[in-house]
């Protein structure tokens, strides 16, 4: 099949469809930046037979409006805030009244739409009205041969979290209560690895105690260091549609100390502690037990993805999902 691939950056979980599509179709990629893209769009869709896009936000409506008008087939994948709504602490589109209409065009639209956990599929049927017959939840995919313990490097009393710091993180990723959890544990390593992307980090700067770096963005095999070095890995999150960071850090025999929260625990399953209540000593006590638990838990934490969620699976269940679409 001829396939339009339409997205608005290349995330790791995002080239690695591009990856797969490429491996059994004929592939054409657009990243919509602006509105300026739209020509260039229409002329990648009447060329296609089907389009691909991640997320169902603005790129997604011109690929799925377009794709209607010129009878092709579109897939869109729901991945995150496109799905979501909390409007509790503000998060997704359907928290605000202007925002959902995107994504209710697009997922009613679409033929396809493959969610990354059941908890995402749930979130797409209630919050964007989609068919469920059209809903296909098709789990993340992870290379354990590229996440695994580095030769010679040993865990180290090292708790860590990834993601990117901006204030809009700051509570839903739950980087306010890691911060503040190291003060419970002074004798116990924090970092948080991630890029900065506003002033967000001068505020967890001004209230972290002594025990707390912050890294910013590191290379991938800088990544895997970290992840090899730690004994536990903590997503004090309020919401996540699956958790790439926390699957790649238990591939690397990392603890998980998470949240009861969104999709976290198809994640972590037995392998890790849940934290119920996310007030910064609940969370200490739970990393504390996390901590004397590493050697045992860490890698019945790797065999957990390793069997759940493999790449190869993903790379199957996508290609037939695909296939299902040809006429």
């Amino acid at each position: 099949m001829k396939i339009l691939f339409v997205h608005q950056g290349l995330q790791s979980f995002v080239q690695k469809d591009l990856e797969i599509l490429c491996s059994a179709h004929e592939v054409r990629e657009v990243c919509f930046k602006s509105l300026r893209n739209v020509p260039t769009m229409y002329e990648g869709v009447a060329w296609s037979d089907l389009t691909f896009s991640w997320f169902g936000k603005i790129h997604a409506f011109f690929a799925v409006l377009f794709s209607k008008m010129l009878v092709k087939k579109a897939v869109i994948v729901a991945g995150g805030d496109d799905v979501a709504y909390e409007p509790e602490f503000g998060y997704g589109l359907f928290s605000y009244w202007w925002k959902k209409w995107c994504p209710l065009f697009v997922f009613r639209y679409a033929d396809l739409i493959p969610s990354v956990s059941k908890f995402n599929r749930r979130e797409t049927i209630e919050n964007a009205k989609a068919d469920p017959t059209k809903v296909k939840w098709l789990y993340h995919g992870f290379d354990p041969c590229k996440f695994q313990l580095i030769p010679n490097v040993h865990k180290e009393k090292l708790v860590i979290t990834v993601g990117g710091v901006d204030r809009e993180r700051l509570n839903r990723k739950g980087y306010v209560t890691f911060v503040r959890s190291a003060t419970f544990l002074p004798d116990t390593q924090f970092v948080v690895i991630g890029a900065w992307h506003d002033d967000a980090i001068d505020y967890l700067l001004g209230i972290a105690p002594t025990n707390v770096k912050f890294i910013g963005q590191v290379t991938d095999i800088d990544l895997l260091r970290w992840f090899s070095r730690a004994k536990v890995y903590v997503q004090a999150s309020l919401h996540e549609a699956f958790g790439c960071s926390l699957a790649e850090a238990m591939l690397c025999e990392c603890v998980p100390v998470v949240s009861r929260r969104a999709a976290l625990p198809e994640v972590v399953g037995d392998c890790g502690f849940y934290v119920d209540d996310l007030a910064p000593a609940a969370v200490a006590l739970r990393i504390r037990e996390a901590l004397g638990s590493a050697d045992e838990l860490g890698k019945k934490a790797r065999e957990r993805i390793k069997t759940l969620f493999p790449l190869e699976k993903r790379k199957m269940d996508l290609l037939q999902a695909i296939d299902s679409l040809k006429d």
